[in-house]
């Protein structure tokens, strides 16, 4: 995990961002605790700005600011300690007063307020069940939208494919077994190609070979994981991936792949008594960014704009930047959709409530398990009131994720069996 050096904790942090347009390169510096408005910038610089083709999602170098022309935040203008990134090989770098005058009386160097303090940035209402009333309002906000009596007219998505609604109702079926589940997930053959190829991926190293769905089961996955796993497979055909979206991330299956596995190895990991139930946890991974493939969906014409603040804003919760934007997260309108879809609550709930460390509701556990995953994906210590809850330690935690990433080959190929799927 990365740490900053004591001596840095009490200077403010500074963001670089590198951005581009046909005339040129321009820098953006702004406190890191804060999010840069690039439509701010633009009507200052009055040039369409945008990220420019090597952005480094923590911060980009400090470049010569009489070079350069460099656009400070307002808020930066009376500090007398700084830590900002000076060179590609070096971590923060703290700053005194008299460097910082010097790169601030830099010929190319001009004050505005382009920044948004993050505490004063908006997060989603606290209870999913005035999530309709609030996406409801946020789309109201869009020309390109045609308001609805009801939201799933309103969002004009496609139906559930016929396999998932299949699983759906086997799993609320308390009687349903592995013939069962084998049947229905048989009606759909490349549906059971892919469970069968993914219980043969060395990522399990099952002996043997797995040629049906019933081996799947029995010898390699278990009932409630070929479930939730045929569930996620089959929804993943619901929605396209949209192009055009944040560079910095994975391709959408390889990431949902990678939480999936994440949080499969972290409950197995957990004590007992602490666990939910596998398959729910899974599920959840698997479907955690599925609200932006949502929004990509409703709002093709903002995706773009969105994807843009994310990647300079990549230092900051993904919701903070889409509230800004849209007034409404990905986790609000993935697990309305899913709930709308009658997913299990503690899928729904685990989605809609993972950026919020606070939530102690219903099914807080598998919230919880995605919020981890988000801080060892992001390189980022888990709070000690986590990881008391989940009966797991920072160092677990870490070797957990590091036996994750040595599967890295492994899961890129389970991710290839979905987008070949699809």
């Amino acid at each position: 995990m990365n740490h900053d050096n004591l001596d840095t904790l009490q200077s403010l942090k500074v963001k670089v961002v590198h951005l581009q347009d046909a005339t040129g390169k321009v820098q953006a510096l702004f406190p890191f605790d804060a999010m840069l408005d690039i439509a701010a910038i633009t009507r200052i610089s009055k040039r369409r700005l945008s990220p420019s083709n090597t952005y480094n999602i923590e911060s980009d170098v400090l470049l010569n600011t009489d070079k350069v022309i460099t656009y400070i935040d307002q808020s930066l203008q009376e500090q007398v300690n700084l830590t900002i990134k000076k060179s590609e090989n070096s971590s923060f770098h703290q700053i005194e007063a008299k460097e910082i005058s010097k790169i601030f009386a830099g010929m190319h160097c001009q004050f505005g307020h382009f920044a948004i303090d993050r505490d004063l940035l908006n997060k989603e209402v606290e209870h999913h069940g005035n999530d309709e009333q609030s996406l409801q309002k946020a789309l109201g906000r869009f020309q390109s939208i045609r308001l609805k009596q009801r939201l799933e007219e309103t969002l004009e998505l496609p139906p559930l494919p016929a396999s998932s609604q299949r699983i759906i109702r086997l799993c609320s079926d308390e009687n349903a077994g592995t013939d069962e589940l084998c049947e229905v997930i048989s009606l759909d053959p490349s549906l059971a190609a892919q469970v069968v190829s993914w219980a043969s991926s060395p990522y399990y190293g099952a002996p043997g070979e797995i040629e049906s769905v019933e081996d799947a089961i029995i010898r390699v996955l278990g009932f409630d994981m070929v479930m939730n796993l045929a569930l996620g497979l089959s929804m993943g055909k619901a929605l396209t991936i949209p192009e055009n979206g944040p560079r910095h991330y994975e391709s959408y299956w390889f990431q949902a792949v990678s939480f999936a596995s994440l949080m499969e190895a972290l409950v197995k990991n957990m004590p007992a008594n602490k666990r939910p139930r596998l398959g729910h946890a899974y599920l959840a991974g698997l479907l955690h960014n599925f609200g932006l493939l949502a929004i990509g969906a409703v709002l093709p014409p903002h995706f773009s704009i969105l994807s843009r603040h994310l990647e300079v804003n990549a230092h900051l919760p993904t919701n903070l930047v889409e509230m800004f934007l849209l007034k409404l997260s990905r986790e609000q309108i993935g697990a309305w959709l899913l709930r709308h879809w009658a997913l299990p609550d503690g899928i729904c709930n685990g989605i809609r409530y993972s950026k919020n460390l606070a939530y102690e509701g219903e099914h807080a556990i598998i919230a919880k398990l995605l919020s981890v995953c988000h801080n060892l994906f992001n390189n980022e210590e888990v709070t000690p009131a986590t990881q008391a809850i989940i009966g797991l330690d920072q160092e677990q935690l870490d070797a957990i994720y590091q036996e994750l990433k040595k599967n890295s080959d492994n899961i890129k190929l389970m991710a290839s069996l979905i987008n070949n799927g699809n």
